[in-house]
């Protein structure tokens, strides 16, 4: 064990005194059948991550069981001479405590608490001084999976769409009248203006979302290029640094029309309303009155229309935002966008790269290997081993 660890294993034990690695011989209790047990189910809000308690097991020399049906691991301790073990099922963590030498249900709950605070304690010591470090190593390292969401955003955006479609069509749930006498004009536009906004803010986070699962198979290299700082640029730099905009036509010509919805509509409710060229602002000329401070392109502004996005506008960015959608599935990156449509989680470590460049070399390659991280998913998610 290396002196790090050392250091962290001593700093646990006095975080977790009481606790000590059970016998060898320890059968525990998820796989046992017929041991007398209390069995306790932990509350994710205080150990949200099932990894981190078992980084402190490890440390303190606790046995890992193993897995089994409907169980990720489970591992054995002793505390205060009552046997007890902590296992990940597949519904969470559940807590076990030997209920034969430890019969009361009252005694039981008050040892579980102490239990979870001890690993609580544990798991704050960690984060702090073992685990952010050593996660923004191996972020810098490419050894890392992001979670893929597509679907989730893909459905936010469709949700926003269908409402603008609705809406358009007259049959929105905006009331025109507003009581007291007052009517809504172009109640139709209205809702059309606020639901093509808010579609229009979900298709770039799905599309910043999907530049960042592409990378892995259109030649990430995280020795040439940080995959943090990448997450965090802007959704034009992330497609300029993995589609050939310089190179390629089709590329360049969907880029330019993304990035005029994008400065038209999505960078100006935004940012409360504000557009870069100053559309939103007013100066006064005395006898004249108040003019925009942007005289020349006024009329590409959202600011000069009375309802700032019309029937006209949602279809135009409706039909962008398919084309572009369309090229990417069909032509620049075909496979990449079976395996982010499938669901299926991406890897960016050397290991997964080198897998997709090869399997790459033919479609029946790339399926098959879709297929076999499809079936490992499911195992895992259903802890079917």
């Amino acid at each position: 064990m290396s002196s790090e660890k050392e250091v962290l294993r001593d700093y646990l034990s006095r975080i977790v005194q009481g606790l000590n690695p059970a016998s060898a011989d320890d059968p525990g209790f998820a796989m046992t059948i017929g041991r007398p047990a209390h069995r306790f189910s932990l509350e994710t809000r205080r150990l949200p991550v099932p990894g981190i308690p078992r980084i402190a097991l490890d440390l303190l020399g606790s046995r890992n069981l193993g897995h089994g049906e409907k169980l990720a691991w489970e591992y054995t301790f002793i505390v205060d001479g009552h046997s007890c073990a902590l296992a990940h099922q597949k519904f969470g963590l559940r807590l076990y405590i030997d209920s034969r030498s430890l019969p009361s249900k009252g005694d039981a709950e008050a040892l579980c608490e102490r239990i979870v605070k001890m690993f609580e304690k544990a798991q704050k010591y960690l984060e702090r001084h073992y685990l952010r470090a050593f996660a923004e190593e191996q972020i810098r390292q490419g050894r890392v999976t992001v979670r893929n969401q597509h679907r989730r955003l893909r459905d936010v955006y469709a949700y926003f769409r269908e409402g603008a479609e609705l809406s358009f069509a007259g049959q929105g749930r905006v009331d025109a009248d507003l009581g007291n006498g007052w009517t809504l004009v172009a109640p139709k536009e209205t809702e059309g203006f606020y639901n093509t906004v808010a579609m229009v803010s979900a298709y770039f986070s799905l599309l910043e979302h999907n530049l960042v699962l592409l990378l892995p198979f259109l030649g990430f290299d995280p020795s040439k290029g940080d995959l943090k700082s990448f997450i965090g640029d802007r959704w034009g730099v992330k497609f300029k640094r993995i589609l050939p905009v310089g190179s390629n036509a089709s590329a360049k010509a969907h880029f330019d029309a993304l990035h005029r919805i994008a400065e038209e509509y999505r960078n100006t409710y935004g940012h409360g309303g504000f557009d870069k060229f100053g559309s939103s602002m007013l100066f006064h000329m005395e006898g004249v009155g108040a003019l925009p401070a942007v005289l020349s392109d006024i009329r590409d502004s959202p600011h000069f229309a009375f309802i700032p996005v019309g029937m006209d506008d949602f279809e135009g960015i409706r039909e962008t935002f398919d084309a572009f959608d369309d090229w990417v599935s069909d032509t620049a990156a075909p496979l990449a966008m079976k395996w982010i449509k499938g669901g299926l989680d991406v890897y960016y470590d050397d290991r997964f790269r080198a897998q997709v460049k090869e399997a790459m070399r033919s479609e029946d390659d790339f399926m098959a290997m879709l297929d076999y991280y499809g079936y490992l998913a499911d195992q895992a998610a259903n802890m079917d081993w």
